[in-house]
């Protein structure tokens, strides 16, 4: 049972199930908000949109009101369609500016209102009668007017009586833009408009902050992982995160809720004017720049004239240059993001022809993207709106959505390739381990042989009844050399053996010159380790610390023992020669010698070990070896 129940938390079923839950919640609640029956008590209503307007301001008559039965004889221009540069700079250069808009016909008893967000500009409105029925600010000096980038929110009632006009009056600084428009074009008791309004905005919000997580979460991975350079994750990253702020930023309900306007319109300035270029250079990561460099062009012409086009806004309420150039260069700006997304087309039609498979997936999107594109410019120009979110925000969406598939089948692929090249390399490691123990099995034979002869021969003459236990020792440690070091574990016990077998041979070499302290503490019973991982350590104070050193009686200090359950130590140290100052500093030089080999050995068997070289006091070698058994590498043939 309990086996069957690991399993299954082992496999991906709870995550699933729980993305599957909220993925349908959402298309669900996304459903019902548009298929729910209509409430009777909201309606559409559109204020400035559509409207007639007329440039200057209209004189009041010696009692102070204005007679606007007298201006349904004035020749009043329309706001829809597309209004020209010429005259779209004559209405912001005017300080006041009238509209005249349908007046809202379907009354009923109940106290009716719509949300106004306005920007830029003071404004009073009045049904045809004179009456005034909504004011903001004062209409006598352009110091005091809100700039651009700070938006008001304004419940406006509408007057039960009878009106077929609606005037607005409005008032803005001179060659500045300013923007009015009704938040959802609806119009309700102010509860229910509230709570629909919310509703409405809800999917969004909870779409584009989908995109920011995303966003950050790659940007986390990507710094994270540094040293991989998974830079196309960044691309994504910071492309998602233009995508999300620039939902958010621009959405009127988060504008309404959030008091600092003016930190929201710097974001969605930044955000729609970047957006494209990280877009880009991930397309170009994928497919390369294409014949002619084609987005390598696009870039840096991207960024140019995005930040030049964030500092003209930037500067909007301090110059008129920025306002007049704005205004003249509205086509341009449109033609341009229809480039940025031509260029990735052209891009992935060539390496789609040039059989990259992967390639069309992406050409399919792009071209989406650009009818949607094209779509949204359409719209624009007939309902004049030319605001860049409204023109970015369907055209990048395909592109968010393109590339983080892209992006998933990347590095999928790339983590394929890396686990099949660990495969490699663990064969490779173990090849080299299984070198480097030949080698030593090598060097050790001859070596050791020679020096054992040489001590039987000298017993022959001085202890000959001790001849038999030489022999013996040296054909023990010979079986262990042909059985055991074939393997890649063995038992500690036998290690221990082989090393007690190899000291014993050493006594009777240097006989009355050498106190040899061999001795083990704790639990070995369930260590294993690589065979020959402990008898070169010890074979370095014989080759290295008594050859040559002026002591009459030599020592040496072999330790193993258990710390805790799971950490192995072992300590070599000896009164020999020691090691030179010049080799202490050089770890380098100090690890090329024999013992350099088991440093490697253990770093490819363990991800956690310690080993360290020192001089020991008053004289000798110190030789330390730390590991910690459950890091063992697990290496695969």
């Amino acid at each position: 049972m309990g086996v069957a129940i690991g399993r299954f938390l082992e496999k991906p079923y709870l995550s699933i199930c729980l993305l599957f839950l909220i993925t349908s919640v959402s298309i669900s609640s996304y459903v019902y908000s548009v298929l729910k029956p209509k409430d009777n008590s909201i309606s559409e209503y559109y204020l400035s949109e559509n409207a007639d307007y007329f440039v200057g301001d209209i004189p009041a008559d010696d009692t102070g009101r204005i007679d606007f039965q007298k201006m349904h004889k004035v020749y009043w221009l329309s706001t829809s369609g597309w209004i020209n540069d010429e005259e779209f700079k004559r209405i912001t250069d005017s300080e006041y500016i009238w509209l005249r808009s349908k007046a809202f016909s379907e009354l009923q008893n109940e106290e009716l209102h719509f949300l106004l967000e306005h920007a830029g500009l003071n404004i009073e409105i009045y049904n045809e009668f004179g009456d005034s029925i909504f004011k903001y600010g004062e209409f006598s000096d352009p110091k005091y007017l809100p700039n651009i980038f700070q938006s008001k929110f304004s419940w406006v009632k509408i007057p039960k009586g009878k009106s077929e006009y609606y005037y607005l009056r409005l008032f803005h600084k001179k060659s500045i833009l300013f923007s009015i428009t009704i938040i959802e074009n609806l119009i309700g008791k102010q509860t229910a408009l509230y709570r629909e309004i919310a509703l409405k905005n809800l999917t969004t919000i909870f779409f584009h902050s989908f995109f920011m997580m995303i966003g950050i979460i790659c940007a986390l991975v990507y710094f994270i992982e540094f040293k991989k350079q998974y830079n196309i994750l960044l691309d994504f990253s910071a492309f998602s995160l233009c995508f999300g702020l620039l939902g958010l930023t621009s959405n009127e309900f988060i504008r309404y809720l959030f008091t600092n306007t003016q930190t929201l319109y710097v974001l969605t300035i930044i955000s729609s004017n970047f957006v494209f270029i990280p877009m880009l250079s991930g397309v170009r990561r994928l497919f390369g720049s294409g014949s002619l460099r084609i987005l390598d062009f696009l870039i840096y012409i991207d960024v140019v004239i995005c930040s030049i086009t964030t500092i003209l806004v930037f500067s909007l309420p301090f110059t008129d240059v920025s306002h007049s150039f704005l205004i003249s260069t509205r086509s341009f700006f449109i033609l341009f993001n229809v480039f940025n997304i031509l260029g990735p087309i052209f891009i992935t039609y060539e390496a789609w022809k040039k059989g990259n498979k992967e390639a069309f997936g992406h050409f399919i999107g792009f071209s989406i993207t650009l009818f949607l594109v094209i779509l949204e410019i359409f719209l624009a120009i007939k309902y004049n709106d030319t605001s860049p979110s409204g023109i970015v925000f369907w055209g990048v969406l395909f592109g968010v959505i393109s590339q983080g598939f892209a992006l998933e089948r990347t590095l999928f692929a790339d983590r394929q390739k890396a686990l099949l090249y660990k495969e490699d390399l663990l064969k490779a490691e173990k090849t080299l381990k299984e070198s480097q123990l030949k080698t030593l099995q090598t060097k050790m034979n001859p070596h050791y042989l020679f020096n054992s002869l040489n001590t039987i021969h000298a017993l022959h003459k001085i202890k000959p009844e001790l001849i038999g236990d030489a022999i013996m020792s040296l054909a023990n440690n010979y079986r262990f050399i042909s059985d055991r070091t074939d393997r890649d574990w063995i038992p500690f016990e036998e290690e221990w053996n082989f090393l007690e077998d190899y000291l014993h041979l050493q006594k009777l070499r240097f006989y009355d010159t050498i106190q040899i302290d061999f001795k083990k503490s704790g639990d070995f019973s369930s260590v294993v380790l690589p065979p020959l991982l402990l008898q070169p350590i010890i074979e370095n104070s014989f080759k290295h610390g008594f050859r040559g050193s002026s002591e009459v009686q030599f020592q040496l200090f072999i330790h193993a023992k258990m710390i805790k359950d799971s950490v192995f130590s072992f300590v070599v140290y000896d009164n020999g020669t020691g090691i030179p100052d010049d080799l202490i500093s050089d770890k380098q030089k100090l690890m090329s010698r024999s013992l350099g080999n088991i440093k490697e050995r253990l770093r490819n068997l363990y991800s956690e070990f310690q080993f360290e070289i020192t001089k020991n006091y008053p004289e000798g070698t110190r030789t330390e070896i730390e590991i910690i058994l459950t890091s063992k590498v697990q290496i695969t043939s």
